[in-house]
């Protein structure tokens, strides 16, 4: 079936968007690794810490004529200057001289706050035991009386100025003695009155302050309001609901930036060619091969003899696949060969397990050094290989003259690419071949697949269907593991290849020319 064909028949629709879950669900392991270190560093903060207990006391206030001293002041504003007034700096130095606390330590542990429901005012402490948090409630309800006492109405000072105030009315009523006619008499009098006022003003505020402020009509004693300190479960609760949601944001934003196939068919929607096989987890590397072989016989066209394995990027194809493929159509066919131009491949490797080809029915060129001849296990099937280097591929026609001597012998030639991430090299190689499949996997980014249709139309043409790899596994860190090599010699774009090869390489030097070749094994 023609890739033309094929485009008739399917219908090119742009990958639908995923879901939420669909994105978190081959995540799950990272979101449970975040949401467990997130919980642990919480609990194990929350141990380290110190319990904290909290008091606090409420004072009511005077707010009558006598304590306001004025009818126009606002009451409301009193009890908050107050409030303050408790919480001054001299009143936390007296708190500390009491206590014998540092002053920053009182100031960070206490607090006070005007109430909106009444004429009070409440005092708040903490401490590292519930002792402590009601000594220091106690204390600065105190330290507010003591302040009173010095600075208020009823402080030492203005009872010294009363004193003295009736000192004099005294010495001058002595002075003036009985007076004499009516205004001697009113004097006398008015002075008489002044004197009596000031005593009992005097004798008033003498017990105001012994007794404590008349501001104060009441300060209760200390009310234990309990531990406040780190709670175990709420943090450790509260660190895993953000380690979770954190964990969710972070890979919706890289999902985002770098989409990957999460559908086996969005591939096949983004390219516009049909998905011809889905390698479910689970399944072995020979039951996958069965599967893709009969998958690309339906594909391919009766005619075609090259087809290109194009991986999406670099991991997505492995080598066991591709000397698993080339067994079975082999077992069925004849003899495949395997051109090998990717830049890093482990092909080789793997044919090298496998038994030596024993069958005379061969090409004559299989039995060259230039060809590693393998028979594919059972014994009714051989495959060759030749490594390519990616740059002589990569030529317009660079691979015609190894196509046009070993294609027409050999039922099947299976070309190995590039992957997709590095065109347009690999552009270069794959529209050589008559077909090509391009291999997917779940780690897959969805941007290196829709440039290929967009910029790349040859090679879009000769693409005949997507293989979804979804194995877990399968990808391998391409970058760091370096290529398998062997002892090998070098053909040059000038080397013939067939008998004449082999007779040009033992007869003269080895070019020094290190691009442009495929592998042979050095001579012993």
């Amino acid at each position: 079936m023609s890739r033309n064909v094929q485009a008739g028949n399917e219908t090119s629709r742009a990958p639908s968007a995923p879901s939420l879950l669909r994105i978190l669900q081959p995540r799950l392991l990272v979101v449970a690794i975040v949401v467990v270190v997130f919980a642990a560093l919480a609990a194990a903060y929350s141990k380290t810490q110190t319990a904290t207990y909290r008091s606090s006391a409420r004072v009511f206030l005077s707010t009558d004529s006598g304590t306001l001293g004025a009818n126009s002041v606002d009451a409301t504003r009193f009890v908050q200057t107050q409030a303050q007034f408790a919480q001054s700096s001299a009143a936390v130095a007296e708190i500390a001289k009491e206590l014998k606390l540092p002053e920053l330590d009182v100031a960070a542990r206490l607090s006070t706050s005007p109430s909106d429901e009444g004429y009070f005012f409440v005092i708040k402490g903490t401490g590292p035991s519930q002792q402590a948090a009601d000594a220091l409630v106690k204390s600065a309800e105190d330290a507010y009386s003591k302040l009173l006492t010095t600075y208020g109405p009823n402080s030492q000072a203005n009872i010294s100025a009363m004193i003295k105030l009736r000192d004099g009315l005294v010495a001058e009523q002595a002075a003036a003695g009985q007076g004499a006619g009516i205004a001697g008499s009113v004097d006398n009098t008015v002075r008489n009155t002044q004197i009596a006022n000031l005593n009992t003003q005097i004798a008033t505020a003498r017990t105001a302050s012994a007794l404590a402020s008349a501001s104060i009509k009441l300060a209760e004693p200390p009310v234990a309001e309990g531990q406040s300190g780190p709670n175990l479960f709420r943090n450790t609760l509260v660190a895993a609901i953000v380690g979770l949601l954190g964990s969710i944001a972070a890979i919706w934003i890289m999902y985002q930036r770098r989409p990957t196939i999460l559908d086996p068919h969005n591939p096949s929607d983004t390219l516009g060619v049909p998905l011809i096989a889905v390698l479910e987890p689970g399944r072995t590397t020979a039951s996958a091969a069965e599967t893709l072989v009969s998958a690309m016989s339906a594909v391919m066209s009766p005619t075609s003899k090259v087809i290109a394995f194009t991986p999406a990027s670099r991991g997505d194809l492995t080598a066991d696949l591709v000397a698993s493929v080339a067994a079975a159509w082999s077992d069925d066919q004849g003899v495949v060969l395997i051109l090998d131009t990717s830049p890093s491949s482990e092909v080789r490797g793997v044919l090298e397990g496998l038994p030596r080809a024993t069958s005379g029915e061969l090409p004559r060129w299989a039995h060259e050094p230039t060809c590693l001849a393998r028979s594919s296990g059972t014994g009714r099937g051989h495959i060759l290989y030749n490594r390519v280097s990616p740059a002589r591929a990569a030529r317009p026609g660079g691979l015609a003259p190894i196509l046009a001597d070993r294609a027409p012998v050999v039922d099947l030639v299976i070309l190995v690419t590039s992957a997709l991430a590095e065109l347009p090299m690999t552009a270069a190689s794959a529209i050589q071949a008559d077909a090509v499949v391009v291999i997917t996997s779940t780690e897959t980014s969805l941007k290196e697949l829709e440039q290929v249709p967009r910029d790349w139309p040859a090679l879009a043409e000769r693409v005949v269907g997507v293989v979804h790899d979804g194995r877990t596994g399968i990808r391998r860190a391409v970058a760091a593991a370096p290529e398998r090599r062997s002892s090998v010699d070098t053909i040059t774009s000038n080397s013939p290849v067939g008998d004449s090869a082999a007779v040009s390489k033992r007869g003269g030097g080895v070019d020094s020319e290190a691009t442009d070749r495929y592998a042979r094994p050095g001579k012993r």
